[in-house]
């Protein structure tokens, strides 16, 4: 049930690492084809490697909370290569489905682009082709289209294509 205060959105921490990786596992469970990671692989992870990667800066993710309760993310991850330090990547978009249509999805995507513009040039991202939500997101926010990929993801022997986005910080 929805609450009527609006969720508020942070940057998460290793404190949070609990509750962002109870939500993420749910959102590899629930939407496979949606992610490039999976479910079985993230659930081997242990709690100190999510911790660490939490409190891992530049990189960052965030979180939506409503009444204390972690209901949406989103995350960033600045390429490690020295020639391609000018890039970033949004990934992790996940926003719970009790609370999708309040504009989280868009309100997290925003705070990462934010958040980018003070070390970026690029963000990159990936979307399901067929994702027509999260396609629209993120084509309304500037990110155009600049590749795809068939038969990027395969879950349950069915293929997804992707479509490889980018938007220009400077």
């Amino acid at each position: 049930m929805v609450p009527g205060a609006p969720p508020s959105i942070r940057i998460l921490d290793g404190a949070d690492a609990e509750a962002f990786h109870a939500l993420r596992l749910h959102g590899l469970r629930s939407a496979p084809e949606a992610f490039g990671s999976s479910y079985e692989e993230e659930r081997e992870l242990g709690i100190e490697e999510v911790r660490r990667r939490l409190d891992d800066r530049p990189n960052a993710a965030f979180g939506a909370f409503a009444d204390d309760i972690l209901v949406g993310v989103a995350g960033f991850a600045m390429n490690t290569k020295i020639k391609q330090r000018h890039k970033g990547l949004l990934w992790g978009v996940f926003v719970d489905k009790e609370w999708r249509g309040h504009n989280l999805g868009k309100q997290l995507t925003e705070t990462v682009i934010d958040y980018a513009r003070g070390h970026v040039d690029t963000l990159h991202a990936t979307v399901m082709a067929t994702n027509i939500s999260a396609r629209a997101l993120y084509l309304g926010l500037g990110f155009t289209v600049f590749g795809f990929e068939k038969d990027a993801l395969r879950v349950n022997d069915q293929s997804y294509d992707d479509e490889l986005l980018r938007l220009d910080l400077r």
